[in-house]
C-alpha cells in the first residue's frame, strides 16, 4: 500500500531503534554507577573500553583498569551521584550532561580528603558499539574542582585588585624577575667600575 504523497513512514529506523538501546545502556551504567553497583557499571563496559577525563590528560584504557578507577573514585567520594541533565543519542554515540556530587572523603589523585561537598557540570561522549560502551571522554572544568576544595580562590579573590596584581605577577614573573637580575648586576657592575677608578 503506497502512501499518500508528503506523509512520511512513522515507523522507527533501524538508526532510531539503535540509538535508542544505545541511550538505554548508558542510562542503565548510570544507574548502576549511582547505585555504587560497579559490577553492573563494568557490565556496560567492553572490554577494550577507554575512559578519559580530559583535564586528567591520560586515558584509563581496559575494563579492570577502568574497575579500580571508579572503585578508587568511589572510595573517595563514598556519596558519589551522578545526575543526567541531558542526554541525547545519535546512532553509536551518546552526549550526556551531567553534575557528579559527592563528599571528599579520603585521598583521590593524590589529594588527601577535604571533607568537602563537590558539584562538578560535566558532559561525556560516550561511543558504543554493538551495546557495550567503548569510551567515555569527559569534559569538565579542574578549576571548578580547587575551588570547591579550597586549592584555588573564587573566581570574585581572583579579579579583585589584590587578585588581579597577583595574576600579574605570576604571568610576568620571569620577565620581572629577569629586570631584576639586570638591574642588580649593572648596580654590581657600575660599582665595581667606580672601585677600580678610585
Amino acid at each position: 500500500m503506497s502512501r499518500p504523497a508528503g506523509i512520511e513512514d512513522s515507523t522507527p529506523s533501524a538508526t532510531a531503534s539503535s540509538t535508542e538501546r544505545n541511550v538505554d545502556v548508558v542510562r542503565r551504567m548510570i544507574a548502576d554507577l549511582n547505585a555504587h553497583n560497579l559490577s553492573g557499571v563494568l557490565a556496560s563496559y567492553d572490554d577494550a573500553m577507554e575512559w578519559l577525563d580530559l583535564p586528567m590528560e591520560k586515558p584509563i584504557l581496559g575494563k579492570r583498569a577502568v574497575g579500580a578507577f571508579l572503585a578508587e573514585l568511589l572510595n573517595a567520594f563514598p556519596d558519589l551521584r551522578y545526575e543526567p541533565l541531558l542526554i541525547v543519542g545519535d546512532e553509536d554515540r551518546v552526549v550526556v550532561r551531567f553534575e557528579m556530587h559527592g563528599t571528599h572523603r579520603a585521598t583521590y589523585a593524590g589529594l588527601p580528603a577535604t571533607g568537602k561537598l563537590i558539584t562538578i557540570p560535566s558532559v561525556s561522549v560516550i561511543t558504543l558499539r554493538s551495546g557495550k560502551i567503548v569510551s567515555d571522554h569527559c569534559y569538565f572544568d579542574i578549576a571548578t574542582i580547587l575551588r570547591q576544595v579550597g586549592l584555588m580562590p573564587s573566581l570574585q579573590a581572583t579579579f579583585s585588585p589584590p587578585g588581579r596584581a597577583v595574576l600579574w605577577l605570576a604571568v610576568k614573573r620571569r620577565q620581572v624577575a629577569a629586570t631584576a637580575a639586570v638591574a642588580l648586576l649593572s648596580g654590581l657592575l657600575a660599582r665595581a667600575i667606580r672601585g677600580r677608578r678610585r
